[in-house]
């Protein structure tokens, strides 16, 4: 399989990639996509969070325990003294980062249901959720969070197939179709619990209709039909003047278009 650093690249250049589209779509503001690439590099390293050694899994968990931390902090911060509180949050983060972090790795093996497209479309809306209820983004934001998030998971988990492949020996490891699958087949039961959190985390998702407006394969062709490719020659030099007074659409003109 690919390597940590691998990963890491290759999905922060990818939703990078990504975040110009939003760009040019007028999908989030300019000051967003810092966020939108951040979200798909963590989602990039996201299907190593059951390998308990690896930095993945150490980052994630350290990451969760601040996250559940300050939310504790927030829900007591009128009823305790700084003191108490610092004990709160030291507690919070001692109990998810090594306490969590070792029920999680009791119960889970490398390879399993978190290298599935189910994990991964449950880490999609789970991001959706956080940004939506407790950060407080817009729901058409939050959800395109959560997608960056998606892209940056199915990268990592084409990456491990792609490695699994033996060009030189021209032939398949042990290790290939263990990483990019919908369930974990030689595990119902850790199947059956992800489908489960799935449908929990979906049934506290933020109203997701602006975003599958923007989002709809119609109007996602259109707007790349539009834009993906310059109008005459490239970087704009010795364009004819009626292309380059052509107004550009994003996304949003597109969809507002269709209907």
């Amino acid at each position: 399989m690919a390597n940590f650093n691998t990963h890491l690249a290759v999905a922060a250049v990818g939703t990078g990639l990504c975040a110009t589209v939003a760009l040019a779509g007028n999908a989030a503001p300019n000051s967003y996509l810092l966020t939108l690439t951040l979200a798909g590099t963590i989602g990039g390293i996201l299907p190593d969070i059951d390998l308990e050694k690896a930095i993945p899994s150490r980052i994630l968990f350290s990451a969760l325990g601040v996250i559940a931390a300050f939310i504790a902090l927030f829900s007591l911060e009128k009823r305790y003294s700084i003191a108490e509180l610092w004990i709160v949050w030291l507690g919070v983060y001692a109990f998810v980062r090594y306490g969590v972090h070792w029920i999680f790795h009791t119960r889970t093996r490398h390879r399993g249901i978190f290298h599935s497209m189910l994990a991964g479309g449950f880490f999609m809306v789970l991001t959706a959720v956080i940004f939506a209820r407790i950060f407080g983004e817009p729901a058409a934001l939050a959800w395109l969070t959560g997608l960056f998030v998606l892209i940056g998971f199915v990268i990592h988990l084409a990456l491990d197939e792609i490695y699994s492949v033996d060009i030189e020996g021209a032939q398949l490891k042990k290790s290939f179709g263990t990483a990019l699958k919908v369930v974990d087949r030689k595990s119902w039961r850790a199947s059956a619990l992800m489908g489960i959190a799935f449908g929990a985390v979906v049934a506290s998702a933020p109203p997701s209709q602006e975003f599958e407006d923007i989002m709809a394969p119609p109007t996602v062709f259109a707007f790349l039909k539009e834009r993906l490719l310059p109008k005459g020659n490239w970087f704009g030099i010795e364009l004819p003047k009626s292309v380059a007074a052509e107004p550009v659409k994003t996304a949003a003109d597109i969809s507002a278009d269709a209907k």
